[in-house]
């Protein structure tokens, strides 16, 4: 067995916050749907937090995993990774990253994620681990390519005490939570709260949820679809809670393995990511298309445009020498694995470090979000993740083609391939 413990936090956010995930969004939030929530579970020594935001950078998660680390501490934990579930209808709390910077929503968040860090390692008890994979829910599309079935399975750890009591359910899928469009200004976590919700209603105990490898995933429309100052047909809570709800039926109904786990260990790698070379010539001349089109733009499309009009003004070729700094990791139980990834990678990268060995799940958005990490082969095709996505995301170009691909080298040389 091992010790086991789960905590949820909610985190005020106030009507006025600015929210982060859609460039052409023209209002911040009015009001709140489902609370913004810091959920943390502890698997013997390694804390996993999950929190309801679209990005977190880099420095907010060491924050919050040195805070929680500190030798002073009674409920310490020897590690902690740092998820943002990805919401595109959650505060934005990026640090100028995919919106405008809510800073007291900021440092609420971390305050909340340290305290939910230490209610979870002080309610820790021995625990058995279950492991389910459920595939042919029919969520996830490829949103890149819509004529493209994709399957990817939504795996889930179950934990329960001597008893039988389940003390928590951690569960990953690879699909952006971005049923509601621009035009909602409720802050929700998406689909993901009617799943969590679900998910705790059949067990009695905490759902941590951790957003997959979804950077071209997810219900099933262009990433440009979203520029509109339109609402779109079926992009509505309604339907959140139909996706949401049919994943939590999933789980309600899986086949739950049983697994020997008796510790839990955390390794990772450092990981250091350039950019595609850009050419100032280019860079004008894009803006002045820009600034041409944004003329006849619709307001949410004129509002997409003044970011990157914005940036092109502001981008300067030396931006591009220092490279990205993160970490892929995983958490080890031995049964089973959790490999956690920064950034938006794209499904294949989950896909292949799925195939390393059995139950293996992979999240992403983990220790940093600063863009898309498209795999080599959609460099050719471009697009908005390729090409657009790192002017909101305010860095200095797209990450360099094989960035994916050093992820999934890192991630299968920590689960020992």
């Amino acid at each position: 067995m091992i010790d086991v413990g789960a905590a949820v936090r909610e985190v005020d956010v106030p009507a006025g916050t600015p929210m982060g995930g859609f460039a052409g969004r023209r209002s911040p939030s009015t009001g709140v749907h489902d609370p913004t929530t810091v959920r943390a579970l502890v698997l013997g020594g390694v804390g996993v937090v999950a929190v309801d935001a679209c990005v977190l950078h880099e420095d907010t998660c060491a924050a919050i995993e040195a805070a929680a680390t500190g030798a002073d501490r009674p409920d310490s934990v020897d590690a902690a990774v740092v998820s943002a579930l990805h919401t595109h209808s959650g505060p934005s709390i990026g640090c100028g990253r995919a919106g405008g910077h809510a800073a007291a929503v900021h440092d609420a968040v971390v305050a909340a994620a340290i305290e939910a860090l230490d209610a979870a390692r002080a309610s820790a008890r021995p625990a058995t681990a279950a492991w389910a994979s459920v595939r042919g829910t029919g969520v996830a599309k490829d949103r890149r390519h819509p004529e493209r079935a994709i399957d990817p399975p939504l795996t889930a750890l179950r934990f329960a005490d001597a008893d039988g009591a389940v003390i928590a359910t951690l569960a990953s899928y690879p699909c952006h939570p971005v049923v509601l469009d621009g035009t909602n200004t409720l802050i929700t976590a998406d689909y993901a709260h009617p799943l969590r919700a679900g998910v705790e209603d059949d067990s009695g105990a905490p759902c941590v949820f951790l957003t997959g490898a979804a950077g071209d995933v997810n219900t099933g429309h262009a990433a440009t679809a979203s520029f509109s100052s339109q609402q779109a047909s079926g992009r509505t809570f309604e339907r959140a809670a139909e996706l949401g709800g049919r994943l939590a039926s999933g789980l309600a109904s899986a086949s739950w393995e049983p697994l020997a786990v008796d510790t839990a260990r955390f390794a990772s790698t450092p990981i250091e990511l350039g950019y595609e070379d850009l050419d100032p010539e280019q860079v004008a001349a894009r803006r002045a298309g820009w600034e041409a089109e944004r003329e006849a733009a619709d307001p949410g499309q004129r509002a997409v445009l003044d970011i990157w009009i914005a940036w092109a003004g502001a981008w300067r070729p030396e931006d591009q020498a220092e490279p990205w700094r993160g970490r892929v990791g995983v958490i080890d139980l031995g049964a089973a694995a959790i490999v956690t990834l920064p950034g938006e990678p794209f499904l294949r990268v989950a896909e292949d470090l799925e195939a390393v060995r059995p139950r293996v799940m992979v999240a992403g958005y983990t220790d940093g979000v600063a863009g898309y990490l498209p795999t080599a082969d959609a460099y050719p095709e471009g697009g908005y993740e390729v090409e657009d996505a790192c002017m909101y995301y305010a860095m200095p170009g797209p990450f360099r083609r094989g960035s994916a691909e050093l992820l999934t080298r890192a991630g299968r040389g920590l689960l020992g391939a």
